[in-house]
This record gives structure tokens, C-alpha cells and sequence, in this order.
């Protein structure tokens, strides 16, 4: 008799551990993973919806406060001193290698290459992304600077677009002969004929195609080449000499963007993340490869935290976050470059870069293939905010010439890379 007590007491026992275990498993809280981003990417508001939407033991929380890509990474920095570090961070590229360097970010190598399938994406913009064997980001968008220009104003004056082919394309003379073509007036009502930011990030597009790069073997800089100054000199002759480019205090106070939009300027090498502004000028537009057929590329990347407190889930999003549908949404949404995600791109086409003809998007997404990523280096935004940004600035408002600019920078690269 007693055994059988025993006996029923221990089902019993067993049977209240099976329910309070059913209970517990219930009422467990999703893994919650921290996104900053930067307002910009509006897009990611509903990116976020619909994960979380779909998932129930995952949930990401979205800080999208931050107005700038210096805003978030002076964010990111705080919150990391403060042990309340997000879990990804987006950043710009000029960023990736600095927080790489400081030891900050989570690498997902092992991951990446456990659960990726290289053939759905393209693979070399991620390739790109590792440092050494360790990969600490995956990529949001993808942009290439094109040229956009006004078809109405090139009709008018009887001139020919040159080829969407990047491989047999224009020159930089011919960029040059084109813009003075175009150019008229007087003050303020002065029509430019083209225009490139005069940041030397942007004008490298004219280096490229020449296999001219700010930095050499071990990062040696040169800016000090014949070569690179020359294109500099003619870049700043269009712009304060000959007026064929509006200059840096012009685009301070109307945007070039604006300029385009009234028909105040006919050509502008910008990147593919202005053409949603482009797109609501209302005027007759269409893009162009940039001169000499090799341009600048640029990769945001989605960055995980070392810290983070919920590392699996972590990964788990990051893989969703550059998936088909994540990136169908960013499509969708308007405001994006092309995204990596294969299938995505191809069934999106149609709806990307309104306003063009599907050779005119082709141009975009040929440029891909036709880019070159800017050297960026562990201390590349320090470089960037404190010495290149600001030079280039003086530079295009004409406070220095092109010689007192880039010794400069020479001198300023040096000390920073300590040669």
C-alpha cells in the first residue's frame, strides 16, 4: 500500500513538472534584438513590421532617431560605453573599418558561411566586406555614382548622349566639352553645364578610370601625383574659372538637386541615392555611365555589436535583413540602392529608379560591375571628418588652390597612417 502511494505521488510530481514546463515554455519572452539605424533608411520601419510580424521568438526593437552617419556612430559609441549597446548599428562604409579595428563587432564568418548561399547573392560586394578571414558586416544597399542628365537641355542644343555601354563610353574631355556646351548666363540666372561634388571621395571617379588612386602600395599616399593633381586642376578651372560647374558656396545654398530640378544645371554625377529626389523633379531625365567607365562604389553595412546579449538571434536577423523579402521591402520602399539579394533585384527591377528606360536602369545596375570601392582604412573616418572633408570644402569654395589643398592632405595622411 505504501508503495503505491509513493508510486502516485511520484506521477503526480512528474506529471505538475510536465505542466509547469509546458507553462514556462508559453510564457517565454522573445529574444529581442536592438536595430540602430539612421533615419534616412526609412525603409527599415517596415522591414521591421513585417519581421516582426512573422517571427515570435524574435523581436527587433528599431531606434531610427539618428539623422546622420555620424550621429549614429557617435550613438553607437556612447551606448557601448554605457553597456547598452545596440545589437546591429548601420553604418556607412567610412565607419566599418574603424569599428572593426577597436575590436567592437561580432564576427560572422563561421556563421555566413554555414547558412548563406553564395549563388543567391552577390557574393563579391559581401567578399569585399572581410578583413582578412573575420567578417563583421553584411551589406544594406549598394550605390554607385552615374551621371544624370536633362534630355530636354542636350535635345535643345543638339547634342548626342553618348553610349550606356561602360566598357565604350565618354571621356572626361568629353564630359568637359559637353558641360561648357551647356553652360549660359550670367548670376544668378547662370545655367551650369555639369557638375561633381568637388570631395575627393567623388572625384575619384575620374581617377579610376585612369588606375590612378589616392593610395599606394601600403597605403602610401598620393596625393602628391602629377596625374591626380592635373584632373583636379581641371575640375577646379570648371568650377572658378570657366563656371562650367556651380562651386561649393552655389551648391551650399541651392542643392544641386534643386539646380537639376529647374533646369539650372544639365548634368550631375551623384550617386543612386539621390535619384528619389531626382525622380520627383518632374523634369525630362535620363543616366548615364560616368566618364572613362569606372566609377566610385559604395557599401552601407548592417554591423553587429561584440557585446550583444543575444548573439544567435542577432545573426538570425542580420541573415533576414538582406534576404528576398527584407530586400523586396527596400525595393518597394523607393528609397535604396540595388540590393545584394539576387532574385529580389531581378523581380524588382521594374519598379526600381522610376522615371528611366530599362537600358537607362541597366546603366545602374551595370555600374556594379563597373565600380571601384574607395580604400578606406582603420582610421578612415577621422581622416574623412577631420582632414579630407574639410579641405575638399576650402578647395571648392576657393579658399585653396588645388597645390595647397593636396599638400595638405599629403602632409595630413601622412601623420595620420605614421609614415
Amino acid at each position: 500500500m505504501m508503495k503505491k502511494r509513493i508510486l502516485a505521488l511520484l506521477l503526480i510530481c512528474v506529471l505538475m513538472t510536465g505542466v509547469m514546463a509546458i507553462g514556462t515554455s508559453a510564457s517565454a519572452e522573445p529574444a529581442v534584438v536592438k536595430l540602430l539605424c539612421i533615419s534616412g533608411n526609412g525603409g527599415h520601419k517596415t522591414i521591421v513590421e513585417r519581421f516582426n510580424e512573422t517571427h515570435d521568438d524574435i523581436q527587433i526593437e528599431l531606434d531610427n532617431t539618428s539623422a546622420s552617419w555620424e550621429d549614429v556612430s557617435t550613438k553607437l559609441i556612447t551606448l557601448i560605453a554605457a553597456d547598452m549597446a545596440p545589437d546591429i548599428t548601420t553604418v556607412s562604409t567610412s565607419y566599418y573599418p574603424q569599428f572593426a579595428a577597436q575590436g567592437l563587432l561580432m564576427d560572422i564568418s563561421d556563421f555566413i558561411e554555414e547558412n548563406l548561399d553564395k549563388d543567391e547573392y552577390y557574393w563579391q560586394v559581401i567578399q569585399d566586406l572581410y578583413r582578412g578571414d573575420a567578417l563583421y558586416g553584411l551589406p544594406i544597399s549598394v550605390y554607385s555614382l552615374v551621371n544624370y542628365y536633362n534630355k530636354d537641355m542636350f535635345e535643345a542644343a543638339g547634342i548626342e548622349p553618348p553610349s550606356l555601354d561602360w566598357s565604350d563610353t565618354w571621356t572626361m574631355e568629353e564630359w568637359r566639352e559637353i558641360g561648357e556646351k551647356l553652360s549660359s548666363g550670367e548670376g544668378i540666372d547662370r545655367v551650369y553645364g555639369a557638375w561633381v561634388e568637388y570631395q575627393l571621395e567623388r572625384t575619384a571617379c575620374f581617377l579610376f578610370p585612369k588606375g590612378l588612386d589616392y593610395w599606394g602600395e601600403d597605403l602610401y599616399p598620393q596625393f602628391d601625383d602629377p596625374e591626380i593633381r592635373a584632373i583636379h586642376e581641371e575640375l577646379y578651372t570648371m568650377m572658378h574659372t570657366d563656371k562650367v560647374m556651380p562651386d561649393s558656396a552655389t551648391t551650399q545654398t541651392t542643392s544641386t538637386v534643386q539646380l537639376f530640378a529647374d533646369s539650372k544645371l544639365a548634368m550631375l554625377i551623384t550617386g543612386t541615392w539621390s535619384h528619389p529626389s531626382i525622380a520627383e523633379s518632374n523634369i525630362n531625365y535620363g543616366v548615364l555611365p560616368t566618364p572613362g567607365g569606372k566609377t566610385v562604389g559604395y557599401v552601407d553595412v548592417y554591423i553587429p555589436t561584440a557585446s550583444s546579449k543575444v548573439p544567435d538571434a542577432t545573426k538570425e536577423v542580420l541573415l533576414w535583413l538582406i534576404g528576398e523579402e527584407a530586400s523586396s521591402i527596400k525595393y518597394e520602399e523607393y528609397t535604396w540602392g540595388p540590393q545584394i539579394h539576387r532574385a529580389a533585384t531581378e523581380n524588382n527591377k521594374d519598379i526600381m529608379f522610376a522615371g528611366l528606360t530599362a537600358e537607362e536602369k541597366q546603366v545602374i545596375f551595370d555600374s556594379l560591375d563597373n565600380n571601384k570601392p574607395l580604400t578606406v582604412f582603420d582610421k578612415w573616418a577621422e581622416f574623412l571628418s577631420a582632414s579630407l572633408l574639410p579641405i575638399s570644402q576650402m578647395m571648392g569654395i576657393g579658399e585653396y588652390t588645388v597645390d595647397e589643398g593636396l599638400d595638405l592632405l599629403q602632409e595630413e595622411a601622412l601623420a595620420i597612417l605614421g609614415f
